[in-house]
Formats: structure tokens, C-alpha cells, sequence
């Protein structure tokens, strides 16, 4: 009995790790008392209102001191996933803000009125697939025919379809099961799936709650983190030059992690996540560092992939145009930047 209430909890926390990323919250963490909404004014960008996950930008922006200092005040606002983010871009909620390179996708597609500005390539994929034990799922080819959890329309839908193009399968060829990101977990411990795709983090704790689960082995897939910026911030010079400014901090932020190891997995996994420590250090150390650049061709190109995939099961509209999510003017202002500042592009 003790062991099933472990199991429990364990899984209990892996739901709960994942709302701290699916829940919603735009509350203000650090804009003083001015109006977030308020526009400019004596031609100074007086707020960047920023949209986050978890705190995974302020964190390492706060802990790293890359963030002292700045000639406009950063006014921290958590989101639950790219979704939602998109939502305040669209209501003019936000100048800038990160997400998963399959949400960048649906922003374009729903003119959210947002260009990438910046990319850090993630070199090990952040999701995984899981199987459950007696499904007879040995490789990405077996899926064929199979039951797939998954969140329709988010990043974890995307990985899949890549995954299946990289065996010649598409959607058609598996049964998809459309859970809610919190779901997945009870769905596959239920039984009432074969596979689920989820976030690699979180899997002990899902393979724990279904004796005999085991990871897939899948293929390398480029995945990117992506800062987005209004493109009615970057049309102001003030607010252009405070997105600027603020990327070029967030890149030198982004190496602070792996830097210090020990006090970002307590303050980002164990603090904010909720994750167990040492889980957690295994995870971490498995992580290769991971910067933020201006915006590459190869990002480009995946998410040209990635659409292609979409638009064929019905998700994007087939005319979408990538080329749209990038403003070349800027990208080539901040990669001059970056060459001043001796950082990586």
C-alpha cells in the first residue's frame, strides 16, 4: 500500500512539474507601478513587458546579474505554454516572449502580429516517446497501427510527426489519442494507449506509474527555443533598442546554467518545477549548454519541415508562408550587435 501511494505521489509531481508550465498566469513580477500597457513615452522604451514559462528566461537573467542595470524596466509575465502567449501577443499584452519552435508556427498562422527574433537551438530533444509494456513498440516503425497520446496542436504534436516522417510513416498510419498536456500521464498509466509523447524530464516519473514502460529510441531532431518580438515594439525605435539590448543580455544569461549547475538546478527544478534533486541532476547533465543567437537558416528551415507536416494533417493552412515569422532588417541589426559584444551567433 505504501509503495502504490509513492508511485502516486510520484506521478502527482510530474503533474504537477508540468503545470507549473500549463497553467496560466500573466501576473506582473517586476515592472514596478507602471501601466504595462502604457506606450513609451520621452522616446525611452520606459517597460519591455516579457512573456516567460517557469522563469526560465528571468531566472538565469536574475541569478546571472545580466539583468541590472537596464535602461527600461523588465516587467516578467508567466504563461502556461506558447498558446496563451500568443493570446496576450495578440491582444498587445507583450513586446517579447519565448515559446517552442511549433507554437512560432500557429503565431504566424494567426497573424499574431510577432516576428523570432532569437533562437537557441536545444542539440538534445526536450520530448520523448514512451511505451507501455506489451505494446510490442521495439522502434519508431512499430508505432504503425498503434495507440499515441499526444497534445494536438503543441510541440509535442510536432515531434511526433517528425518522428513518424523519419520512418516513412505519417499520422494516417497511427491511432492519435488527443489528451490535455496535464492528462498525458494518467492516460498512459490507464492503459488506454500504447505510447504517449511527453517531455523528457518528466519521464521517470510517468514510466514509474506503468510497470514495465520504457523509452523509445528516437532520432535527433533540431528543436529550438524561440524569443519572439512584437513587431509594433520593434516599428518603435526605443522599444527596438530595448529588445535589442535585452537579447544581447539574455544570451550571455542562457550560459549561466551550465556554469552553475548546482545553484540553477535548485533554484529552476527543485524551487520552481518541483522536481526531485536528484532526477533532476541527471537530467541537467544529460542538457548540452544552449544559447540564444540571432535567428539562423537552419531554424528557418526546420520550421518550413515542421509546417509542411502540420498543414498535411490539417493543422496550418498549406499557403503559410515561414518566411513571415523572421524581420531580416532586425536579425541582420542584432547579429552586427552580437559581433560587437564578442558573442556566438
Amino acid at each position: 500500500m505504501h509503495h502504490r501511494r509513492t508511485r502516486g505521489r510520484r506521478l502527482a509531481l510530474a503533474s504537477a512539474g508540468l503545470a507549473a508550465l500549463l497553467t496560466v498566469g500573466l501576473a506582473a513580477c517586476g515592472g514596478g507601478d507602471s501601466d504595462p500597457a502604457a506606450p513609451a513615452s520621452g522616446g525611452k522604451a520606459g517597460t519591455l513587458r516579457i512573456g516567460d514559462q517557469s522563469k526560465f528566461l528571468e531566472l538565469p537573467i536574475t541569478l546571472s546579474g545580466a539583468g541590472r542595470d537596464t535602461p527600461y524596466k523588465l516587467n516578467w509575465n508567466n504563461f502556461a505554454d506558447g498558446p496563451h502567449m500568443n493570446a496576450a501577443f495578440s491582444a498587445g499584452r507583450l513586446d517579447v516572449g519565448f515559446m517552442g519552435d511549433t507554437p512560432v508556427l500557429f503565431a504566424n498562422a494567426a497573424d499574431a502580429g510577432v516576428v523570432a527574433v532569437a533562437v537557441a537551438e536545444n542539440r538534445v530533444n526536450s520530448q520523448t516517446i514512451f511505451a507501455s509494456a506489451g505494446s510490442g513498440i521495439h522502434s519508431l516503425a512499430d508505432l504503425k497501427g498503434k495507440r499515441v497520446a499526444f497534445t494536438q496542436g503543441t510541440s509535442l504534436h510536432g515531434y511526433l510527426l517528425n518522428q513518424l516522417d523519419s520512418v516513412g510513416l505519417t499520422q494516417d498510419d497511427v491511432t492519435p489519442v488527443n489528451v490535455p498536456a496535464a492528462s498525458l500521464p494518467a492516460t498512459f498509466s490507464s492503459g488506454a494507449v500504447d505510447a504517449v509523447v511527453y517531455v523528457r524530464q518528466f519521464g521517470a516519473a510517468v514510466t514509474a506509474q506503468s510497470a514495465g514502460s520504457y523509452e523509445v529510441e528516437t532520432k535527433p531532431l533540431p528543436q529550438y527555443s524561440v524569443l519572439l518580438a512584437a513587431k509594433d515594439a520593434l516599428a518603435d525605435p526605443a522599444h527596438r533598442e530595448a529588445v535589442r539590448d535585452f537579447v544581447l543580455r539574455l544570451s550571455r544569461a542562457s550560459a549561466w546554467p551550465k556554469q552553475n549547475p548546482d545553484e540553477w538546478i535548485q533554484k529552476y527544478y527543485v524551487e520552481t518545477l518541483k522536481q526531485d534533486p536528484v532526477a533532476a541532476r541527471k537530467y541537467f547533465e544529460s542538457l548540452p549548454e544552449s544559447r540564444y543567437t540571432p535567428v539562423t537558416a537552419a531554424f528557418v528551415d526546420s520550421q518550413r519541415t515542421q509546417a509542411k507536416l502540420l498543414a498535411d494533417v490539417g493543422e496550418l493552412p498549406p499557403s503559410l508562408n515561414v518566411d513571415d515569422e523572421v524581420d531580416k532588417a532586425f536579425t541582420t541589426e542584432l547579429t552586427a550587435a552580437f559581433t560587437a559584444a564578442s558573442l556566438p551567433t
